[in-house]
């Protein structure tokens, strides 16, 4: 489970992994704040609560642990907080009763107007500004105290400190208060703090002005914060090449949001719904999307989820670089750039490593580049690289080019040859993991917990284990290189690509299928034997066209039923299985992700009614959330054990592919199969949802032409109208 340290064979306590969030429990929803590589966990009243999980990050580096704020020793009151677009926060405070010693009422409650403003950009600014509104003077004391502990992410989440450097105690040069630490890898690290007035007093890190305010009388200070990675001569590991200091917001920022709110990521497909609801939850997502984007040399991808993943990640990124295909299929070349600059070129048991895969996980913290730990990168995960070859390929369906394929070429390449003599470790014919690493991930398929796949009687299945979702991965992504050496003229590696498919898919349908069941197998374990535990896994294959047609109803119908389907979404794991828990992370919570995979492959099967049944309970489910946000993960209690989905205690929030997954499963249903290469667009099967009566696509780019349409509902069909068009382009609607 995600709070509990996990254990391997021999009882060694493993590090921290993407697989578990925390050892520790959040009992709090922390604000989130994020821009670009820096982020901020804060208090509904902008507070950084001391001993908690708070706190301003940067480099996978906690650069200030504490920032407290008080009004003559008190807490303020919290009236509003909106925080979450453009890296700004905005936290509007009151005071209580403050009184004398004698107990007398000096300054009465709520008289007191403490407006709070964080942002987050090439630095750390804040502006605090305090107001009398009462008729008569207040005199008072507002006290502000920091902390810095430079504690590197694992620690925080729970994992044993390693070696550790020097932190220096905080110093004061004029209006400028600095916190230091010189690092065991060798970096120097510091959080520059400048005020704009002076303190009254100050002791340490703790400040302290004394205001005397007429009535309406208004005061203000600002905080600036630098905060600065430099290395030494030491320098090394994986964060040689990042930026030194945050680098500063981009001049677009502001049209993202207007992006945002028109229902796109960037200048690709926008949508408008007549559900003005559905419409603020699409705009949520996109918002959350800009969030969590980051930069490498240029090149822009996906940061996987807020707080403990703000990092390159293979598989989350590549999954929302899928969801996100029809809107701006840049951020998946991008993507697919940054991770093949990363892939594997040796064998290094230590990461993982093998010549073609791509990563896992990449950090850049003091642990990281000490070697403490293996993400440096790490490169367990078994689905990765196969999923680098489907985001290459339906990239390339988009937009008819081969401009990136010949570009990547040596690393399609590698990448295929991983599969064949890497992939699969017993020599059985499935793609298969098997860690390592003595601090490696036990399960190294996106349900990477400790506990995530299990035998039937509740007992860990043993690697190494061959995942019903991988194996379609594989299938699909044969099926689709095929296709671009084909048109690159390499008939005879497509031909080979396509026979490889075939025989794959022929063995996953002999050796998964669970007769007595009538449904696939959660997974094969060590020796072949299949696990019969109901999962979601099996459902999560259907998209890639692995799964035999006459069975693909039988997956529709037995994730549907009541012990996999909560009314929320489908379960990760029956809650009829021995090992089910509603609240642990991946045997029985709800991943919406996971939602997204089983609505694109219900509509893809043909089975439009039972994809917009889910479709319907997730986005039932992200209004429920505050900021219609879907977080990563929440509970697997049925529907009506309450009028909302009960919470998971430490998901992350954001998270890219949670953000991901209302626009991927609006793609899926509205039914769009592009072919860039011979400028035409399929629109299979269209079906919209109860809740969407119509849908407007503006600039859907297909090849090099752009296409406007018009979703409308009618009675039980969906008819579909080419409104608008621009270069040559072939729309064909398939009922």
């Amino acid at each position: 489970m995600a709070e509990r340290a996990e254990a391997n064979a021999t009882g060694t306590r493993r590090v921290l992994h993407h697989g578990r969030s925390s050892i520790r429990t959040r009992l709090v929803q922390p604000v989130v704040l994020k821009q670009g590589s820096v982020f901020l966990l804060c208090t509904d009243a902008g507070d950084v609560t001391p001993g908690s999980d708070q706190g301003l990050y940067f480099h996978d580096m906690r650069y200030l642990s504490a920032e407290v704020l008080a009004i003559d020793d008190t807490a303020p009151v919290s009236l509003l907080t909106n925080a979450g677009e453009n890296g700004r926060g905005v936290f509007q405070l009151t005071n209580v009763d403050l009184k004398d010693g004698d107990g007398t009422i000096r300054c009465r409650k709520e008289t007191l107007g403490i407006h709070r403003e964080k942002r987050l950009d090439e630095a750390y600014g804040q502006t605090l500004v305090v107001q009398n509104y009462a008729a008569e003077r207040a005199d008072l004391r507002l006290r502000l105290r920091f902390e810095a502990d430079f504690a590197d992410m694992f620690a925080v989440r729970g994992a044993a400190h390693g070696k550790r450097g020097e932190l220096h105690p905080p110093r004061w040069r004029g209006r400028v208060l600095t916190f230091r630490y010189d690092g065991a890898d060798g970096h120097r690290r510091e959080a520059r703090l400048r005020f704009s007035r002076a303190p009254d007093e100050r002791d340490g890190a703790e400040l302290v002005y004394r205001l005397g305010l007429g009535s309406q009388d208004r005061w203000e200070l600002q905080i600036h914060a630098e905060l600065a990675d430099e290395a030494g001569e030491q320098r090394g590991g994986p964060g040689g090449d990042l930026e030194a200091r945050p680098g500063k917001k981009g001049k677009t920022d502001d049209q993202k949001i207007r992006w945002a709110h028109e229902g796109r990521l960037g200048e690709g497909m926008g949508v408008t719904t007549d559900n003005a609801l559905f419409n603020q939850i699409l705009a949520r997502s996109f918002m959350d999307l800009h969030m969590l984007a980051m930069r490498v040399k240029g090149q822009t991808f996906f940061a996987a989820g807020v707080p403990w993943y703000v990092a390159l990640f293979g598989r989350d990124s590549l999954v929302t670089s899928l969801q996100m295909m029809a809107y701006e299929p840049d951020v998946a070349a991008n993507t697919l750039r940054v991770l093949a600059a990363h892939q594997g070129t040796k064998l290094d048991d230590w990461r993982d490593e093998q010549p073609g895969k791509i990563l896992h996980e990449l950090r850049v913290d003091e642990m990281a580049n000490l070697g403490e730990v293996p993400q440096t990168p790490y490169y367990g995960s078994v689905d990765a690289t196969p999923l680098f070859l489907v985001v290459l390929g339906t990239h390339a369906a988009w937009t008819g080019r081969l401009d990136l394929f010949r570009e990547l070429r040596g690393n399609v390449d590698a990448a295929l040859e991983w599969v064949d003599r890497y992939g699969d470790a017993d020599g059985d014919g499935f793609v298969d993991y098997a860690t390592h690493s003595e601090k490696g991930l036990r399960n190294q398929g996106w349900k990477d917990s400790g506990n995530g796949v299990v035998r039937e009687d509740g007992t860990l299945a043993e690697p190494p284990i061959a995942l019903p979702e991988v194996q379609g991965d594989v299938h699909l992504a044969w099926t689709l290189i095929a296709d671009l050496f084909r048109r690159d003229g390499d008939a005879g590696r497509a031909d080979e690509l396509l026979e490889k498919a075939r025989r794959l898919r022929e063995a996953f349908n002999q050796a998964f299928w669970v007769d007595d069941k009538g449904y696939y197998a959660f997974c094969l374990e060590k020796g072949g034997r299949p696990v019969a535990s109901v999962a979601s896994n099996p459902a999560h294959a259907l998209w890639t066209g692995i799964v035999d047609e006459e069975r693909a109803g039988a997956v529709v119908k037995r994730v549907l039923e009541k012990d996999m389907f909560s009314g929320w979404g489908v379960r990760t794991l029956s809650a009829d299985h021995a090992a089910y828990n509603p609240v642990d992370y991946q045997v029985g919570a709800v991943w919406p992700h996971d939602n997204g995979f089983v609505v694109a492959g219900m509509h893809h099967c043909g089975f439009a009614d039972e994809a917009n049944e889910v479709f319907t309970a997730i986005v039932e489910a992200a209004q429920k959330f505050e900021h219609f946000r879907l977080p990563e993960v929440f509970a697997g209690y049925d529907r009506g054990y309450a009028a909302a989905p009960v919470k998971y205690p430490v998901a992350c929030n954001p998270q890219a592919w949670a953000a991901g997954t209302v626009p991927h499963m609006l793609q899926c249903v509205l039914g769009l199969r592009p072919d860039g290469f011979d400028r035409r667009l399929v629109i299979h099967r269209p079906s919209l949802p109860d809740f969407l009566h119509w849908v407007e696509v503006r600039g859907l780019r297909v090849g090099a032409a752009t296409v406007d349409l018009r979703y409308q509902r009618s009675g039980p069909a969906t008819l579909v109208a080419v409104s608008g068009r621009k270069e040559d382009l072939t729309v064909a609607v398939e009922y």
